[in-house]
């Protein structure tokens, strides 16, 4: 009985409490409140920013709106996403969360704990206020669904003119779940339904009031990506902090991933002095991670994924290896992606490689969800004796014991296997694809042809290693000191924020070293020094498909 009492009180704290039951929360809340001025409306500036659900985005938003606010007033709109995103399922307690009441009744709380701070709402993604217009919109969204019945990839879907396919096709991954996209499932309809709900409400308030900057956190699946799409389109400038490689990153029309952009990393490389000093200092740090320890890169990681393991490893000489991805995560992280999820990858990929008479091992990614163990047993039942790696086996095993190729959608061990001296593929415009040590596909036909020759070198072993060395540089090491000091904090204030064992007195202080370091303030105050977007404003279908081509 006290056990059905608890979960009850649970169930009403959760839906009616006036504030988020999250302990974090309350910490991070008491930190700011030591800070907090006055709230300063109807200044010259105003600020649009995501309201999550989240203790780690409440207290960075937070700070970054307090510092903007410091001396000059800020008003401050708070974006509130939360619509289909707010369960994962599609039975009747999921759907139930899903409906209007619960949504608003469960967002309500961090609305409320924001607007502490002097934030007031733009637009909520789930309202009750605009029933005709929603009935209308879920009639044209039925219509369109039935008219792409017989399309698998949807990739490149514009509604009135923003490209939200790619949204569309991760949401459902991630929120129904599902390990592949299928376009006949009611559910997609209902995510088209919020996308065409979000693109008004978002196109109503960012070409009415124009605010200064939008603050979101991730740019994938449909709450994310349509507001900071739309008000991309109105010339509003965009900072995304969705990456945990960087602090922050501004978007752009041709540019919307909150993943770092990689494109210049070569050309940059190449202009830089003392070449060889950086190559070192690259190597160093890339063996202590491939030796089991824990490099620049991977800080975030308790474990290395390269720590010793005791499993014998098969016999994989000469073989082609798969490195799978998460079959749930969000694959439209990069551009150019030539599959719609993973699971249609990992079958193109088998079923090419099997037919050319390759042998073919398959390796799990180590930080799956559980949810992608039932999809590999099921991968396995429909390729019998398909061969899988423990994900305990680290590439430098693997490169060891004569692997031939490893094949990737756009994973990072690209240049970990390049620096080992092997090659890979892959088929995204991946972290690595202005260097010539990964080939990459544009198209499946082009995909399945470098399949094909899987084993061949693009480039010598020995200039695959330098390039190797020259991409990590860049992408870990290539900043001044402050940059670096002022990355370390926001990792370390994400991960403490994710350790539900951390005391709050340490968040409390990863926090304010975070905020209060002159790394973050220099980097706030200059936000709104850059000028808006002038080739943004109402840029409609041509030019959105011009950023997705």
């Amino acid at each position: 009985m006290a056990a059905i009492v608890n979960r009850l009180s649970r169930w009403v704290r959760f839906l009616f409490g006036r504030l988020p039951d999250d302990p974090r929360f309350f910490a991070i809340r008491d930190a700011l409140a030591a800070t907090r001025g006055h709230p300063a409306h109807l200044s010259g500036r105003r600020i649009a920013l995501q309201s999550l659900e989240d203790p780690f985005y409440y207290g960075l938003f937070s700070a970054i709106t307090q510092r903007l606010s410091s001396g000059q007033g800020v008003t401050t709109d708070l974006v509130v996403v939360r619509s289909t995103n707010s369960a994962v399922g599609y039975g009747f307690r999921e759907r139930m969360f899903r409906s209007t009441p619960i949504v608003m009744l469960v967002a309500g709380k961090w609305v409320r704990a924001l607007m502490e701070n002097g934030s007031r709402v733009a637009y909520r993604s789930a309202s009750l206020g605009q029933p005709l217009a929603d009935l209308f919109d879920w009639f044209r969204s039925r219509t369109l669904w039935q008219q792409l019945q017989s399309n698998p990839d949807i990739s490149a879907l514009h509604i009135d003119g923003v490209c939200v396919g790619d949204l569309i096709i991760d949401s459902y991954l991630r929120f129904r779940p599902a390990p592949r996209f299928d376009v006949t499932d009611p559910f997609v309809a209902q995510l088209i339904w919020q996308a065409h709900r979000d693109i008004r409400r978002a196109r109503s308030y960012f070409s009415r009031y124009k605010p200064d900057m939008y603050l979101t956190s991730y740019t994938t699946y449909v709450e994310h990506g349509v507001p900071a799409r739309v008000a991309l389109e109105l010339g509003v400038p965009v900072q995304s902090f969705g990456s945990l490689i960087r602090f922050g990153k501004r978007i752009t029309l041709s540019d919307w991933f909150h993943t770092p952009d990689t494109s210049a990393y070569r050309s940059t490389f190449e202009a830089l002095d003392a070449q060889s000093r950086r190559l070192d200092e690259a190597r160093q740090q890339l063996q202590t991670r491939l030796s089991g320890g824990i490099d620049a890169a991977t800080r975030y990681m308790r474990v290395s994924a390269y720590a010793a393991s005791s499993e014998p490893l098969p016999d994989v000489s000469q073989s082609v290896i798969i490195f799978l991805h998460d079959f749930y995560d969000s694959p439209h992280v990069y551009a150019d992606l030539v599959f719609p999820d993973f699971w249609t990858w990992v079958c193109f990929t088998i079923d090419t490689l099997r037919a050319a008479g390759f042998k073919v091992f398959v390796k799990p990614h180590p930080n799956q969800i559980d949810l992608s163990s039932e999809v590999i047993q099921t991968l396995c039942e429909r390729y019998p004796g398909l061969a899988l790696l423990s994900v305990r086996a680290s590439n430098a095993q693997l490169a060891e014991a004569g692997m031939r190729c490893g094949v990737t959608v756009y994973g990072t061990v690209a240049h970990e296997l390049a620096y080992l001296g092997i090659p890979t593929i892959a088929c995204a415009r991946h972290p690595h694809h202005s260097f010539d040590f990964c080939r990459t596909a544009r198209t499946r036909e082009e995909y399945r042809q470098l399949l094909l020759s899987a084993g061949e070198l693009p480039v010598p072993v020995a200039e695959m290693r330098r390039q190797a060395l020259a991409f990590y540089y860049m992408h870990n090491l290539y900043s001044d000191a402050d940059t670096r000091l002022l990355q370390e904090k926001y990792l370390n204030f994400w991960k403490i924020c994710h350790d539900e064992q951390a005391p709050p007195g340490k968040l409390v202080t990863a926090f304010d070293e975070l905020r209060h370091s002159p790394a973050f303030q220099a980097g706030i105050d200059r936000l709104l020094d850059s000028p808006r977007h002038t080739d943004g404003v109402l840029r409609r279908a041509g030019a959105l498909s011009e950023a997705v081509d």
